[in-house]
């Protein structure tokens, strides 16, 4: 203005008029803009609420300014005098700016004063609302709680009541505040009574979908711990995870610890856990191991994968780690899926639907992800989602398919080990038959080579010759190895408890492999012990003659030591040979007959069940067999004996000097007589009977009757006074009420022991409860 009075004072008049025009030019639209409130509200149309039981969208081009973007200074309770000059978009951009406002007027033509202001997506900081009318102004904050006046939180959002009169226009201003990314707004007006309504369907919708996860969940852990079956711990433990995942995006957290739903770190752990548990799922459903090889790695390398992810992402934005992680999730679900179609490939089966469980899964994760990457925009209308409900429905339908995937999977493996069973039992019946055809070409074999002896004359004859009775012993003591084996398998050795001087065992097993380990050049120690020990001499001498034997086997120089330390009330008997050792990830399957270490097998022409033989013994005796081991260093094998006079002594199944008493109540007769057989052979005294009444006031020390039996009778508690155990053989899903001990048929030899070591154990108290 100085400028254009000096102007005017020095005769520019022409130049003074038109600096003041450019000047009224430049000012007048900048009043316009900010003071023309009324105009501007309507520019974008108002929205007229004509229906109670209708839902009003206010984030729409066409009834609304779009999200201005604001900053930091300005105060909602002034909104109204800084109304936007322009109409913006429906997808603000939260990591660009903080701060957003949404202008909309509405006129209400209905009789209801009382709505509702719903806005989706709890991952907004408190929205604040200002509602201004005819009849006053509200400044309102929907608080994370959910409990101030007015305020309320549903399952997909948050809510406020609003007081529109009828008639009346009111100018509605929306403040919304994020600091990282959020799904696009969805905001509306609906009446109260329409919004309990809304609100009730999605909250029992939101419980249905909640209790089938979390009852499958539950009932996955529960048959892990009843079949101890790892598939189902990763199964419900990868469902549990992604259960969080879907949760951390609902109202829960708001509601629980007022959760800002910031991404932090603990989220992103929560998205890699999840990948790393389904990783273990798939892998244990399908069996992976190092055996499997490539896909072993492919597996280990996801994993690891995931963990870099994880740590590399740590310091980079929302939209870098969404890229990371879409790209983790991408490889992750390749491993998934392509293993499993392997499988399919090489088995089919229940495969084809494991391969069918992924597929809800892996679409919605492709929807969220290209959401994330591809966002929408130019929207005109934001309209509700369900997805917060949708989701988990997905989860529940993709934890439904792989349950029945397990189950038959399950049931497969089941009928795998039945028929495992019956061909070991089919085997074992074989050996037992066929064993007296099989020893009679050895023993004749030998018999023969003895009386070719005198007839060997040449060298180069008498190295064949050696050979030839070399073969003939390996293949004697191949045999004997088997026939053990078998009977041990089939209950058939028992065993006479008794104390034993070791010196005796031991000198008649010292110069005997004396001479083989000469034979191979080795030094072989044998330190003997006076010590008396409480065993079978028989099956103890068998034990260590099969450990001394694999110990020179499979010791290529240096020497074989055998010793005895006392250890309290045992004595410990170890076998130490400075061989080829055991690798660690063989050591726990060496005592199986059927899993022997491949490099044993290749070098060693020996049927390599020694060691099954002494785990069989080892257990029928109850002694403990421990090994260290290292490659190409030697093994030591340990055995522990107890004392003979010691607390831990082994008794006889006897009590007070007498035989246990045994009674047999069996519809089958052919399996009494069986049992009755076994049982005569462990020392014990048995008895069959026809019927429970027969035995009703005997003392015995143990009653074994059939489901069949003792359903049929009445038995009262006097009728049961001379039994010390009573036990009912139950067919499968049946069980015998208390106190009567159930076995599952079929009744194997360590289960009939072991119910025999009870009822000695329950003799010796009540004897002693009588004296």
């Amino acid at each position: 203005m100085i400028v254009i009075v000096n102007r005017l004072r020095s005769g520019g008049v022409l130049a003074a008029g038109l600096g003041l025009l450019l000047l009224l030019a430049l000012v007048l639209p900048v009043r316009a803009e900010t003071t023309s409130t009324a105009s501007l509200l309507t520019d974008h149309g108002v929205l007229a609420l004509q229906r109670s039981d209708q839902r009003y969208g206010l984030a729409s081009l066409q009834h609304s300014s779009g999200f201005m973007p604001v900053a930091e200074g300005p105060e909602l309770k002034d909104a109204l005098q800084q109304v936007p000059g322009r109409q913006y978009d429906l997808t603000p951009d939260f990591r660009q700016h903080h701060r957003y406002w949404l202008y909309a007027t509405v006129v209400n033509n209905t009789g209801n004063s009382d709505w509702v202001l719903h806005i989706s997506n709890s991952g907004f900081q408190q929205p604040r609302v200002l509602v201004r009318s005819q009849s006053g102004t509200l400044l309102q904050t929907i608080s994370n709680q959910g409990y101030a006046a007015g305020t309320d939180i549903n399952v997909i959002g948050r809510a406020l009541r609003v007081h529109l009169p009828p008639g009346e226009t009111s100018q509605i201003v929306v403040e919304l505040t994020a600091y990282h990314f959020v799904w696009h707004p969805y905001i509306a007006l609906m009446s109260g009574t329409e919004y309990d309504a809304w609100s009730r369907q999605m909250s029992a919708a939101f419980d249905v979908a909640i209790g089938m996860n979390l009852g499958m969940i539950i009932l996955g852990f529960i048959c892990w711990l009843l079949v101890s079956e790892r598939t189902f711990f990763w199964g419900a433990l990868s469902s549990l995870l992604l259960l969080g995942y879907y949760l951390e995006h609902s109202s829960l957290p708001a509601l629980l610890w007022q959760y800002d739903y910031e991404k932090n770190t603990l989220f992103w752990a929560l998205v890699s856990a999840c990948q790393l548990s389904m990783l273990a799922f798939a892998g244990s459903f399908l069996q992976v191991s190092r055996d499997t090889g490539r896909w072993y790695q492919l597996f280990r390398a996801s994993a690891v994968l995931t963990v870099v992810v994880f740590l590399l992402a740590l310091p980079f934005e929302f939209s870098i780690k969404s890229l990371l992680y879409s790209f983790n999730y991408m490889v992750v679900w390749i491993v998934i899926l392509s293993s499993g179609i392997a499988k399919v490939k090489a088995e089919g089966r229940y495969y084809i639907i494991y391969i069918l469980g992924w597929l809800p899964l892996i679409l919605s994760t492709l929807q969220v992800i290209v959401e994330l990457v591809f966002s929408s925009e130019g929207v005109d209308e934001v309209t509700v989602s369900y997805k917060m409900i949708s989701v988990l429905y997905v989860q529940a339908l993709h934890v439904l398919i792989h349950a029945v995937a397990l189950i038959l999977r399950v049931k497969a493996l089941r009928e795998e080990k039945l028929y495992m069973e019956y061909l070991s039992q089919a085997k074992s019946r074989f050996m037992a038959q066929s064993s007296h055809d099989l020893r009679q070409p050895l023993h004749s074999m030998k018999l023969y080579l003895d009386s070719l002896r005198p007839y060997i004359r040449e060298e180069k004859a008498e190295a064949l010759f050696s050979g030839l009775q070399k073969n003939q012993q390996q293949m004697n003591e191949a045999f004997t190895s088997i026939m053990d084996l078998n009977k041990l398998e089939a209950g058939a050795v028992s065993a006479d408890i008794r104390p034993v001087p070791l010196s005796e065992i031991f000198s008649r097993i010292g110069d005997e492999f004396q001479l083989q380990a000469a034979e191979k050049n080795l030094r072989f120690n044998l330190h003997q012990c006076s010590l008396l020990v409480c065993t079978d001499p028989v099956l103890l001498e068998r034990l260590l003659r099969n450990l001394i034997s694999n110990a020179i086997k499979y010791t290529d120089s240096g020497r074989v030591v055998v010793g005895c330390r006392r250890r309290g009330k045992q004595v410990e008997i170890q076998v130490m040979d400075t061989g080829r050792g055991i690798r660690p990830d063989e050591q726990g399957r060496i005592f199986d007959i059927y899993q022997r270490a491949a490099g044993a097998e290749q070098d060693s022409g020996s049927a390599g069940i020694g060691l099954s033989v002494v785990k069989h013994i080892a257990d029928l005796l109850g002694l403990p067999v421990s090994m260290v081991s290292l490659p190409d260093k030697g093994s030591t094998f340990t055995v522990a004996v107890p004392l003979a006079g010691g607390t831990d002594k082994v008794q006889p199944l006897t009590v007070s000097k007498q035989p246990l008493s045994v009674v047999l109540i069996l519809e089958n007769q052919a399996l009494a007589q069986e049992l009755a057989q076994r049982l005569q052979r462990w020392g014990c005294k048995a008895e069959i009977l026809t019927s429970l009444a027969e035995a009703c006031g005997r003392h015995t020390g143990l009653l074994l009757c059939d489901y069949h039996h003792l359903k049929r009778t009445d038995l009262s508690p006097d009728d049961r006074q001379g039994w010390q155990v009573a036990a009912c053989i139950c067919p499968a899903g049946e069980e015998a009420a208390a106190p009567w001990v159930s076995l599952t048929e079929p009744v194997l030899p360590a289960r009939l022991r072991a119910l025999l070591n009870f009822a000695l154990r329950q003799s010796k108290a009540g004897d002693k409860a009588v004296t």
